[in-house]
């Protein structure tokens, strides 16, 4: 076997899209670059700081798989979980996450987005069960 051949590690597939739930297969759309993203609210303005700062101060590039792509990669996977723990209020996991991601003096901030993001997608969805895409 032959590690020349193999796609890099953040893009190797880990699950399936359609079987996230709603809110996860609307935070990797929004990790893939998705359109909702680029609209003017305050999910869109969060999300896009914490991608932002994850390509910026990333240890490596974040790889992604294609807007219609029904795989989930590692970086995407690792990206909802990252999120979810940070909403949930698990800082201590979120940040040991976050310094994996990005350099340690912006870990603290790249959680802090990740809380608001993720309590933010949340809260849409308990509002407004349609108002999440991917239903």
């Amino acid at each position: 076997m032959s590690y020349l051949n193999l796609r890099p590690a953040g893009a190797a597939t880990v699950g399936d899209f359609a079987s996230l739930s709603p809110e996860d297969r609307f935070l990797v759309s929004l990790f893939r670059g998705d359109a909702s993203a680029r609209a003017d609210s305050d999910i869109a303005r969060i999300a896009g700081q914490l991608l932002a700062m994850l390509h910026s101060h990333g240890r490596r590039p974040l790889l992604t798989h294609s807007a219609k792509c029904g795989c989930v990669g590692a970086d995407e996977a690792v990206f909802v979980q990252f999120v979810g723990l940070a909403a949930e209020g698990q800082r201590e996991d979120a940040t040991l996450m976050a310094l994996l991601m990005v350099r340690a003096e912006v870990a603290p901030l790249a959680v802090s987005l990740a809380e608001q993001l993720g309590l933010l997608v949340r809260t849409l969805a308990r509002v407004d069960a349609l108002a999440v895409p991917y239903h």
